[in-house]
């Protein structure tokens, strides 16, 4: 099987791609590689609260919606 390479694909095929397998590799490209320079950050460490936050904002991502 040949291995998929991810800086081809578009950001709607990588998300896509990410909610059908849950790669990691792929959700690395997405929210490291092609993160927004403007993106608003999270300081770490997390407490739980601060954690899903943080979880929530990233599913919101995935399926291409904005913040709330």
């Amino acid at each position: 099987m040949n291995k998929l390479n991810f800086k081809e694909m578009s950001r709607a095929e990588l998300r896509a791609y990410i909610i059908a397998t849950h790669d990691d590799e792929a959700i690395y490209e997405l929210f490291v590689n092609r993160r927004n320079p403007n993106a608003k950050k999270y300081p770490a460490p997390l407490d739980e609260a601060g954690f899903k936050i943080m979880e929530e904002a990233f599913h919101r991502k995935i399926q291409g919606e904005s913040e709330p």
